[in-house]
């Protein structure tokens, strides 16, 4: 095990590295990138989450700052795609982004999937083309159910506003990976074992990516710090501690003056 770590190591530090390094951004997604407590709470938050924990890990195995900059999903996403030199975290590969980005690693995999409130038949994203559906702005799954001509999309800025609307019965069904349904439910302390889920849409690849100007010698350094990560056991760690993770709930009162901002 050891004579693979080297090599991988030798490997990614005999690449040319970016004179500055990568500037990083992402969103609030958990569990993959998030604060504890939330912005929601608190202006002082730990940034924490499996692609949190594995970008800052790569990061610092490639000799850059680990800084990762927070912002409104569609703003990243936008900056990523536009400018040069950027890293973002926590981005779904789906084939209407495909061209827009260069896709350095992949994460995590999750399940796009339904999910519907009880009495809601969520066997099929056919069956709720005439129902409210919930989904994060500016997502795949927006995009997804758009392609699809559904138009009783509710759009939200993060998905525990979708669970917030679920738990209230303001939408009937909800599309997103499973993981990010699970931590946002219990973060509005809601009882994940009430909601029903149903079709698996697709599976849900969660990636580090790039602004496509990145190059691919820049991108190897990336990947082999991560294929590190892997044979020294390092991501296993990383991986293990979310899959234990306890989400604390955040106060109903705390979380609606939150939801303001969105709406307004």
């Amino acid at each position: 095990m050891r004579w693979i770590i080297s090599v991988l190591t030798a490997v990614f530090l005999a690449l040319p590295a970016a004179a500055d390094g990568l500037r990083l951004v992402t969103a609030e997604l958990p569990p993959y990138t998030f604060h504890e407590p939330p912005p929601t709470v608190s202006e002082i938050g730990h940034p924490m989450g499996i692609v949190q924990e594995t970008v800052a890990e790569m990061a610092r195995r490639v000799g850059q700052s680990a800084d990762v900059e927070y912002m409104a999903w569609t703003r990243a996403q936008d900056l990523t795609m536009t400018g040069k030199n950027i890293g973002i975290l926590s981005l779904t590969r789906t084939p209407e982004r495909e061209p827009h980005y260069k896709w350095i690693q992949q994460i995590a995999v999750d399940d796009l999937i339904l999910v519907g409130g009880a009495g809601v038949d969520v066997s099929s994203l056919d069956a709720v083309k005439n129902r409210r559906v919930g989904v994060l702005l500016h997502s795949g799954a927006e995009t997804l159910l758009q392609s699809l001509g559904i138009t009783r999309i509710e759009p939200a800025g993060e998905e525990w506003i979708n669970a917030q609307r679920m738990k209230d019965r303001r939408i009937d069904a909800w599309l997103a990976p499973r993981l990010m349904v699970i931590y946002a439910y219990k973060q509005v302390s809601g009882d994940a074992a009430l909601l029903t889920f149903g079709q698996i849409v697709r599976p849900s690849e969660i990636w580090f990516a790039s602004s496509p100007d990145v190059s691919d010698e820049v991108a190897a350094r990336w990947q082999a710090a991560f294929k590190a990560m892997e044979a020294d056991g390092t991501y296993a760690r990383i991986a293990a501690r979310y899959r234990a993770l306890r989400v604390e709930p955040v106060p109903e009162n705390v979380l609606r003056r939150h939801e303001e901002l969105w709406i307004n």
